[in-house]
């Protein structure tokens, strides 16, 4: 701030060249401002500066009179200055850990989702019971209980419970109760961090509590690894653990996703990550988990649908018409029904085009464990789809949560099923299926080439849609997972195009391989191929080539040593079988 903005002008110390750090120039910062971004002063100016060098050596002298030195010097102290400030701040960041993050968010969203009647109604009843002496009418209502039907005169009377010994084992017990639980609940919640702190020595994890401060230490280079997993029974990426694995297997760290909320400290967690534990191996779905893309949608998705009130306004399928999110979507017709749900054509509202619902039932009178894994379900298949950017995948565009069913928004593609197509003109000739297999495989390529990469699990005609364009794209990832993910051995999918390791819960890129060849089985045939059998479409039509044969059955083998390795190897005789089949045209 200058003098003329009402503040007085005070002498300055500005850092000059060696020789000349005991000097103290007496001018206010505006004009030592100005003497350093012009390179020159008055001429006042320039005299006192000779006069006060003159019992200087020649080259301080210089540096006072040459007023481009001491710019110069200036800029250099500024920059040492400015990459001071950033070495600090990047000399360590802190995390705050919080491990009961989402129960104080559920509580929050859950009450904030009540009307001002229900909210007054519930305050005023317990109002009501603490005014009319509800506590005390209850304790002693307990002791009458326990005595109901004792006798009390006789010789019995010395065997009979009296009112006062009651009263004093109940208030005893209550009392002991609620300390015990109170100091357990305290206990447990002392027991967890409160920060992590990332610097360049290493990792720690601290606990900052009542003036008392203990700390658990990892240094950068006995950190072995960074994985992910998932505890026994949890499935939710809130409950995964990541794990700064030390190379002794003695002080691990462990840091419970769901205990870094926000969007910011998940930010500050990679950016520790990556400037000092950069050369670290890491697992790759740990990227996945801390981009900005994991934003709050899912998070809040997950709060609306289970706090929400256990009252279903719908019990059958959505009529036509039916609106949507308050009529952003109009349902049309019907397109399907699964175990899981319905998918429906809607249109979106201003005339934006049509899209697909797909539909996902929620369960409301069960346990809140099951409505998770019901909504996981979902949440997996919109994180998977907004994952991929491929114009032969389905587009994801939204998804939400009315009347406890969750929609996934999906691109509506002109066109149908390769099923269906069969099912209504026939199987398909072979110069056909060969163009429609190179697209499959362009499809396969892109999945298995993610890091890590994406096994489908259901490669079927059901799920692969022909639109009037030509274009064959590839939906519902449902059951679709990442190779090096931890979910569960799970058999899914459609059984005529499974091979065996699926059945053993241990998919691979290469059982997408498998499914792919049993598919060209079907259009070429017009029949599902036998379960668990290398496929022939030769032994039901003599016109398949034997070339295509081969690589069919090649890619259907049952072991998987002798089964194509990747895609692209499929892809490389697909394009041998088209080279031969142009040479001899």
């Amino acid at each position: 701030m200058t003098p003329s903005d009402g503040q007085e002008s005070t002498p300055s110390k500005i850092a000059v060249p060696e020789g000349l750090s005991s000097i103290v120039v007496e001018k206010s910062s505006a004009e030592l401002v100005a003497i350093l971004k012009d390179g020159s002063g008055s001429s006042s100016d320039s005299s006192n500066l000779n006069s006060s060098s003159t019992s200087l050596p020649s080259g301080a002298r210089d540096a006072l009179v040459n007023p481009s030195n001491v710019q110069a010097s200036a800029q250099a102290n500024l920059h040492a200055n400015v990459q001071e400030a950033d070495d600090r701040r990047l000399y360590e960041i802190v995390i705050k850990y919080e491990p009961y993050a989402a129960m104080v968010k559920w509580i929050k969203y859950r009450f904030s989702a009540w009307s001002s009647f229900k909210a007054w109604f519930a305050l005023s009843l317990v109002v009501i019971f603490f005014a009319f002496r509800g506590p005390e009418l209850v304790i002693q209502f307990i002791p009458y209980l326990l005595t109901r039907g004792m006798v009390t005169t006789g010789a019995d009377a010395t065997t009979a419970v009296s009112i006062s010994t009651a009263n004093f084992a109940i208030y005893s017990g209550l009392f002991w109760f609620i300390s015990l639980f109170g100091l357990g609940g305290f206990a447990i919640y002392l027991m967890n961090p409160t920060d992590v702190r990332f610097n360049k020595n290493g990792i720690s994890l601290e606990w900052n509590r009542l003036n008392f401060s203990v700390k658990k230490s990892l240094s950068w280079h006995n950190v072995e690894k960074i994985e992910v997993f998932y505890p026994d029974g949890k499935t939710a990426q809130q409950d995964c653990v990541i794990r700064f694995k030390d190379i002794s297997k003695t002080r691990d760290i462990d840091l419970k996703f769901g205990a870094i909320p926000t969007v910011e400290e998940r930010d500050k967690l990679q950016r520790a990550i990556n400037t000092w534990g950069n050369e670290i191996g890491r697992d790759p779905h740990l990227l996945e988990m801390l981009s900005p893309a994991q934003d709050n949608s899912y998070t809040e998705l997950w709060m609306q649908a289970l706090s929400a009130p256990p009252k279903r306004e719908r019990l059958t399928p959505l009529p036509m018409q039916a609106a949507l999110q308050e009529g952003r979507f109009v349902v049309l017709e019907q397109l399907g029904v699964g175990g899981q749900g319905t998918a429906y054509l809607a249109r979106e509202a201003d005339d934006k085009g049509f899209v697909v619902l797909k539909e996902f039932i929620l369960p409301v009178y069960v346990d809140i464990n099951v409505r998770r894994q019901a909504l996981e379900k979902m949440q997996n298949e919109a994180a998977m789809l907004r994952r991929l950017d491929n114009s032969r995948v389905v587009r994801l565009i939204d998804f939400f949560i009315e009347d406890h069913r969750g929609y996934l928004v999906l691109e509506c593609i002109d066109g149908y099923s390769l099923r269906r197509i069969i099912h209504e003109t026939g199987c398909m000739k072979e110069p056909q299926v060969r163009e429609l297999a190179a697209q499959m495989c362009e499809t396969l390529s892109y999945l298995h080439g993610l890091t890590p990469p994406v096994v489908h699990r259901d490669f079927t005609p059901d799920n692969l849609i022909l639109g009037s364009d030509g274009i064959l794209k590839l939906v519902d990832f449902n059951v679709a997972q990442q190779t090096e993910s931890t979910a569960t051995g799970t058999v899914v999918g459609k059984h005529a195009y499974l091979p065996p390791e699926q059945f053993r819960g241990r998919p691979s890129t290469q059982s997408d391989i498998y499914a792919m060849g049993a598919t060209l089985f079907y259009i070429l045939t017009g029949e599902d191929p036998e379960p668990i059998t290398a496929s022939q479409p030769s032994s039901k039509d003599a016109s398949v080539s034997a070339e295509l044969n081969t690589i069919i059955h090649k890619a259907t083998l049952l072991d998987t040593k002798k089964r194509y390795q990747t895609i692209e190897e499929l892809q490389s005789d697909l394009s041998a079988l088209k080279s031969l089949t142009s040479d001899v045209g």
